[in-house]
């Protein structure tokens, strides 16, 4: 069949992203024999731009990916669903016999509320690869797929009468991710446009912190890759020019053994590529660290929501501040840059834990802090459920940007303690990092600076 593919992801602040999963899934329909074209709205945007590539290619299957559902910031929420039902609209009128489908992160989230938004005909909940090709290859054979029976796990369909139908929940398996091979125009376009590049090692999360969506979309059993395969991905992205990408893990150091084993992969390897992941602050030591900076490790980043270990406690996390504390002190001696992402306002923060988190970052030696006042919420949670048992009255709609902050707090009070801290202690990233960096920052990726850059922000804060 002929599959149009578009990125819906247009957003390039603080960087663009490669969208990964899309290119993922785009290699396993060209595995089973599609002919597949890509329209990324942020290298061609436009409605125009769109009508004239969906008009020449001539689709038989329109797949949009939705990563994003909003910008997660309380102080500042922006939809991105908004202009999901006229991108359909324009599908319907220049390929009137197109099926339509969503998936991606975002979607599997809200799959039922965005299918029913936008009248798209069906949906890939969770992982791709294998739910896709399988409704294409029921859509070319000429099989029902318009009722339950007749889907394939993973798959949503809307029924013509509005209800939603959904096939068996597909077994969560080994990570079974094609040869990635991803069209080198395509990279080049990010690369021109200062982007971040990715690889996924696992997926599927069994930590249990309560705002989190990751199990949600990809299970709570840890399923790695073999290292061999990651390291065949990366060697793919270094032959394209990059020498820097970000482990988009959940969390790299769910196990132990799936970080020793990927270490002396990448090791062995010598791809002449540095990298960067997500962390949780425990789990690891120093030996670790020293062996992951060997193998190109330069940036780590902790998801560590809070330094007061009642907020930590709340927000379902396996460590204490002491872990945090340990942690920040390997990866200081290890030569490793590290960055703290904190929540501030989240169920059952007061004045006190929020001064404790302030005066304990005082206390670390190094390190960048990115704060965010209040909790996304998203249905079926830990911490949904939680404030439904409370009694709060939670929007039925949660597709709209819902941030919980606590009683007695506000996002804009927040942002405010947030600033008046970066004024003397520059390690602090607030939400509204003035819009002048991004001219600087412009600078180092034309002297050819690849990575998030994080660890510049102080000195540019202190120089300005």
């Amino acid at each position: 069949m002929r599959v149009w593919m578009v990125n819906l992801n247009d957003v390039a602040d603080p960087f663009p992203v490669f969208p990964l999963g899309l290119a993922y899934v785009c290699d396993a329909l060209r595995a089973a024999g599609h002919a597949v074209s890509v329209h990324d709205l942020l290298v061609t945007p436009g409605a125009d731009a769109f009508a004239a590539a969906l008009s020449g290619f001539a689709p038989e299957v329109v797949g949009f990916s939705l990563r994003n559902i909003d910008n997660v910031r309380a102080d500042a929420a922006q939809s991105y669903v908004g202009e999901l039902r006229a991108w359909v609209e324009r599908v319907r009128t220049l390929a009137p016999g197109a099926k339509i489908v969503f998936g991606g992160a975002g979607f599997s989230i809200f799959a039922r509320e965005i299918l029913s938004l936008t009248g798209a005909d069906f949906g890939v909940c969770g992982e791709g690869e294998r739910a896709f090709p399988a409704l294409l290859e029921a859509l070319a054979g000429g099989k029902a797929v318009a009722a339950a029976e007749g889907l394939p796990g993973g798959v949503l369909a809307r029924l013509a009468n509005g209800e939603i139908a959904e096939g068996s929940a597909p077994p969560r398996e080994e990570t079974t991710v094609p040869p990635f091979d991803p069209d080198s125009a395509w990279v080049d376009a990010y690369r021109a446009r200062g982007a971040i590049f990715n690889t996924q090692t696992q997926r599927g999360c069994p930590l249990k912190c309560s705002y989190c969506t990751y199990p949600l979309i990809e299970g709570r059993t840890t399923r790695p890759r073999p290292p061999e395969r990651v390291v065949a991905e990366m060697r793919c992205w270094r032959e394209r020019g990059v020498r820097y990408v970000f482990l988009v893990d959940s969390v790299f150091n769910t196990t132990p053994a799936h970080l020793r084993a990927l270490g002396q992969a990448l090791t062995e390897a010598r791809l002449d590529m540095e990298w960067g992941c997500f962390l949780r602050p425990r789990g690891f030591t120093a030996d670790d660290l020293a062996a992951l900076r060997g193998a190109g490790l330069r940036h780590i980043e902790f998801g560590s929501d809070s330094f007061s270990d009642e907020m930590l406690r709340g927000y379902g996390k396996s460590f204490t501040y002491g872990h945090i504390e340990e942690a920040s002190a390997l990866a200081e001696a290890a030569g490793i840059n590290y960055a703290h992402f904190l929540i501030l306002g989240g169920p059952g923060e007061t004045e006190a834990t929020l001064e404790e988190t302030f005066q304990r970052a005082r206390a670390l030696a190094g390190g960048v802090f990115f704060a965010f006042p209040g909790v996304r919420v998203y249905p079926g949670t830990p911490v949904w459920a939680r404030l439904r048992e409370r009694g709060l009255a939670l929007p039925d709609n949660l597709l709209s940007p819902f941030f919980f902050v606590e009683e007695g707090l506000s996002a804009e009070g927040l942002t405010a303690r947030l600033t008046a801290e970066a004024e003397t202690d520059a390690r602090w990233v607030p939400p509204d990092f003035p819009a002048r960096f991004g001219a600087m920052t412009a600078r180092f990726r034309r002297k050819g600076i690849e990575g998030p850059l994080w660890e510049y922000f102080p000195l540019m804060r202190r120089f300005s």
